[in-house]
């Protein structure tokens, strides 16, 4: 319930659902993650960044956790994230095809160069599908942030075309769309 809150923008509501699955079960990651990703598009990123260090000290070689730690960070002090990004990054195993978004994000590897990774060891289409999800979301995040907004809204409108529903990336390209559409929209009440 509370992703579902938090898709509809309904902040308040989906911090008590995520509160009170962490009272049923105060280890659980995906709770902190979630709640993080509530708080963070709440506007709340100094709360966002506690649940997402919470999840990333769980597991410290999964670039995702990385990722949205950083993108907490970055609203509230750019130069500390992108040096706690870099000191993250050597801990990522180099394997994990994941890791070369927190490259892009670096600047170690260029826009070309990570969509070209996405093939390196595929075992299916579906894998590939995942891949383009994640990358097309994180892509779209760091578009929107350097201010590139139509790059950033093709880049979420290519995850959604993904139809990999049930990922984390899948279901916030939506939600970055909508907040791009309403802060296009002139304040007529100015």
């Amino acid at each position: 319930m509370g992703i579902h809150y938090t898709q509809q923008q309904e902040f308040v509501e989906a911090y008590t659902y995520f509160d009170s699955a962490l009272e049923i079960d105060p280890e659980h990651a995906y709770a902190f993650l979630n709640r993080g990703i509530a708080l963070y598009y709440g506007g709340r990123a100094d709360q966002a960044l506690k649940d997402f260090d919470l999840f990333y000290q769980q597991d410290h070689s999964d670039p995702y956790r990385v990722l949205w730690h950083y993108m907490a960070d970055s609203h509230m002090d750019p130069v500390n994230a992108k040096q706690t990004l870099r000191n993250q990054r050597a801990q990522l195993d180099n394997s994990n095809w994941a890791t070369h978004l927190v490259d892009f994000y670096l600047g170690d590897v260029s826009e070309s160069q990570l969509l070209n990774l996405l093939t390196e060891g595929l075992a299916n289409q579906q894998q590939l599908n995942n891949r383009l999800c994640e990358a097309y979301f994180y892509l779209g995040k760091y578009f929107a942030d350097a201010g590139a907004q139509g790059k950033a809204s093709n880049y979420f409108k290519a995850a959604l075309s993904t139809n990999v529903y049930d990922f984390v990336e899948h279901r916030y390209a939506r939600l970055e769309l909508d907040l791009m559409r309403e802060r296009s929209i002139p304040d007529l009440h100015k």
